[in-house]
Formats: structure tokens, sequence, C-alpha cells
């Protein structure tokens, strides 16, 4: 029975090497994610990053878990301020995700004309969260968040999200059930 403790968690075997990890970066290319911007702390702390490892865990109570890599900027203050906020990133925010993603990325005082009362304007949809637990990923930190407040802006609906697929930021577009050019998504659960 696995667990889900930070004490008991599950290690890699040291025969993994880093083949393995290039083969499995390699194939998770192959898997289309949404992008997202995650924001934590606030005046000089406030630092943001670009993210794909994100994941909706519970509706009931409302919880998403977000990877952060232990030597990135926002892990420290991620950790310290225990809330964090994610802003799902609609497909004409490419040039953002790009930024969010560099070495330059700004932080601090230099973060504030993205934001507007920590909402990342013209996204699609903005999760403000409090840290619920945090666990062990490898050389990430898994983080739990308990989401207090949905955000979504008008026109949402209409506009299609960013996507990341095959190492490239995309606009996903004309995604449809199989075998079809345009609709929605069919729940396979049901």
């Amino acid at each position: 029975m696995l667990t889900s403790t930070y004490e008991n968690a599950r290690h890699s075997p040291a025969s993994d090497s880093p083949p393995v990890g290039e083969a499995l970066r390699s194939a998770m290319r192959l898997f289309p994610t949404g992008v997202a911007l995650l924001t934590a702390g606030e005046g000089a702390q406030a630092t943001a990053m670009t993210i794909n490892a994100l994941m909706s865990v519970s509706l009931t109570p409302p919880q998403v878990l977000v990877s952060v890599l232990h030597t990135a900027r926002l892990h420290p203050v991620l950790e310290h301020t225990g809330t964090f906020a994610v802003h799902l990133l609609a497909g004409d925010q490419a040039a953002t995700a790009e930024l969010f993603s560099s070495s330059e990325k700004p932080s601090g005082p230099a973060l504030r004309p993205f934001l507007t009362a920590h909402v990342l304007p013209r996204v699609l949809t903005s999760l403000s969260c409090v840290v619920q637990a945090v666990y062990p990923g490898g050389d990430h930190s898994l983080f739990l968040g308990h989401v207090e407040k949905v955000k979504t802006e008008a026109g949402a609906a209409e506009r299609q999200p960013l996507i990341f697929h095959r190492g490239v930021l995309r606009e996903a577009g004309g995604v449809g059930p199989a075998g079809t050019a345009t609709g929605g998504m069919t729940n396979p659960a049901r």
C-alpha cells in the first residue's frame, strides 16, 4: 500500500540514470499539456514562473497540485508564504509564457505591471490557493493547494488555451472528439 506522507515517499532507485530521464522528457513532449503562470509572494518577494505540471485533484474539496523544481526562485517563496495563484494562459499569451520561463523573468516590484490584484489580466482563469501539503517528487516539490477563489475572465469559453506539445508552445485550435475537426470533448468516464 502506498502512502502519501512526506516521510514515507518512495524514492527512485539509484540505477535511474540521466538517459532514462531524457527519454522520459522526450516521451512526455508527445503529451500535450496546458500552460499556466504560477505566482507567489508580494512586494519584493513576488515571483512567477511558467508551468505545465498542474492538475486538478478534487472538486470536493476543491484542490489543485503544482510541481516546482527545488532550485526555482519561486520554491522558497511558496514554502514561506503558503499561498499561490495559478493563471491559465490563453493561446495568444505565448510571449508571456516564454518570458516567465526565461532567466530574465521579472520578480519583486518588476512583476507588479503584469498583475492586477494578484491576477494576470487576459488569462482564461485564475485560481487563488492555500498550500495544504507538500510532497517530494524527485528534484521537484509537489504543492497541494486548496482553491479559495476562481476568477474566470469574460469570454474565456470562446478563447483557445495555450498548450505545450512536442517542445513548442501553441494555441489549441480545432480540438474536438476523436475523428472530428471541431467540437467539444467527450467524457471517457461515461
